[in-house]
């Protein structure tokens, strides 16, 4: 099979890698439609977190695709071709940001940068599930994420300086999520039946879900890079969704809010 019978382009970056590079610059695909899906009716208990931001930062995932004009793609959805964010990387990061939450920093200082001896907390397992490690105590968490989809694409150029020079070695082209761009991340809190009587704080869990939320959406960043500032937002739009309602606000109100539909009063 050859390059021209699968895709034209192929064959030109196959031949001419730089120019193929420079058509694509020259006309990037810019905008995409919306990809959110419909919401469905909520069960008994089960609350529905949706945050819409901005981004303030480029934000950026390096794609797998195996030919492309770019060294750098971004992460694509291989159905839409939008850029998007999985559901899988929302919740592995905001496990991260959650044990942040719980003192996995002071943790890592002690520990000489090794988890040895961490134990996630009761509410964390709880949100989050713990990680499969072969034995048969696995446990699911009561969190559900949906992929996030963004509507644009652009580009930015990271250029290493020389230390001793100080000046640029090579720049390197990235194809990212530009500044200015938004999405939506969407949570399903679903627990298990019987939660409440496993020990498990439910208040404390709504506390963690949101703090952390916020953490890693306005400070710690969700991008590749974000230890340079990549994936940094600002949340424009908050709503918290029940079976028998919903509220729009503040993350912040939107926390007491669900802290009371799981526990009462806070």
């Amino acid at each position: 099979m050859t390059f021209e019978y699968v895709d034209p382009l192929l064959k030109v970056l196959k031949d001419n890698k730089k120019r193929a590079r420079h058509d694509y610059e020259a006309e990037p695909p810019c905008t995409y439609a919306a990809y959110e899906p419909s919401s469905r009716t909520l069960l008994r208990n089960w609350l529905a977190l949706t945050v819409t931001f901005q981004l303030q930062a480029p934000w950026f995932s390096k794609d797998d695709l195996p030919f492309h004009v770019l060294d750098n793609p971004v992460h694509r959805d291989h159905v839409f071709g939008a850029p998007f964010m999985p559901a899988s990387s929302w919740k592995g990061l905001l496990r991260w940001a959650a044990r942040m939450k719980t003192g996995l920093l002071a943790h890592l200082e002690a520990n000489n940068n090794t988890l040895n001896d961490w134990h996630d907390s009761t509410e964390l397992v709880h949100l989050f599930g713990n990680e499969r490690d072969g034995s048969e105590h696995f446990q699911r968490g009561a969190l559900a994420f949906r992929p996030t989809w963004f509507d644009k694409v652009g580009f930015e150029v990271i250029n290493p300086h020389d230390r001793a020079k100080k000046a640029g070695t090579k720049p390197i082209l990235y194809e990212v999520v530009p500044s200015g761009a938004t999405g939506t991340l969407n949570v399903l809190y679903a627990p298990a039946p019987g939660t409440a009587a496993a020990g498990i704080d439910p208040q404390n869990a709504m506390r963690l879900l949101c703090d952390s939320v916020e953490s890693l959406i306005t400070e710690y960043g969700f991008s590749a890079k974000r230890t340079s500032g990549w994936g940094i937002a600002t949340i424009t739009k908050a709503s918290l969704r029940w079976r028998e309602g919903s509220r729009d606000g503040k993350l912040s109100d939107l926390r007491d809010e669900a802290k009371k539909l799981v526990g009462g009063a806070a």
